[in-house]
């Protein structure tokens, strides 16, 4: 295996605890508008950016469902909510991303939220001066789980696609790490690993801090 020089980091569900207080805030505004939304749907909509969202929504609900209305409604709750009550970082987290900035890899988030949201968040939970770039869903034309995303991020860092190790909770954001020649480790989130994301998977390990013993184990 090629020396791992550089760890691009999803956020939601990854990083950050955020992707059930998402899924419930969607319930509640959906339902206030005669619609329902089940969890194993949610799921397939972790990943991609507001594009992509809106493309899977209006396949799924129709072209009159009001996606620019209900998904800004949704926003604010979910803001509302995350600025009420705060919001946790995902188990191993800091642990791991210590271990990378002491022995010098290339750290890097790139998240199909936009930049205000993910800057906001990465400050709130105190760890967005640890990486060296950002990159956000309103900086890429193509949605998870195209790999352009992940291929900016490494061209940001200056590194090559071989040489980067991708942590991801969703299928799109494993299938967008194999797309793009990097090796993805999925850290289960809501979504429990099926067929498909073991064969696009390099590594599937329970949590970040899994992820911090097996770089520690292979001294990558």
């Amino acid at each position: 295996m090629d020396k791992i020089e550089a760890v691009i980091f999803d956020m939601d569900g990854l990083l950050i605890d955020t992707e059930t207080i998402s899924f419930n805030c969607f319930k509640k505004v959906l339902s206030d508008h005669g619609y329902s939304m089940d969890r194993e749907y949610y799921t397939s909509l972790i990943g991609r950016n507001t594009k992509g969202i809106k493309e899977a929504i209006l396949k799924e609900y129709g072209q009159d469902f009001k996606f620019d209305e209900i998904y800004s409604k949704k926003v604010k709750v979910m803001t509302d909510h995350i600025e009420s009550n705060g919001v946790l970082l995902k188990k191993g987290a800091l642990e791991l991303i210590e271990y990378l900035d002491k022995n010098k890899y290339k750290i890097i988030v790139a998240t199909s939220t936009k930049r205000e949201r993910a800057e906001k968040l990465l400050t709130m939970v105190k760890i967005k001066d640890y990486f060296q770039e950002i990159i956000c869903g309103d900086e890429v034309i193509n949605s998870k789980p195209n790999p352009e995303i992940f291929l900016k991020a490494a061209k940001k860092l200056g590194v090559e696609p071989e040489v980067c190790i991708v942590l991801e909770d969703s299928a799109v954001g494993i299938e967008a790490a194999h797309k793009a020649g990097m090796k993805g480790i999925n850290v289960p989130d809501m979504k429990t690993p099926d067929d498909y994301i073991k064969g696009k998977a390099y590594r599937i390990e329970e949590s970040l801090l899994n992820v911090l013993e097996y770089f520690q184990r292979n001294k990558l």
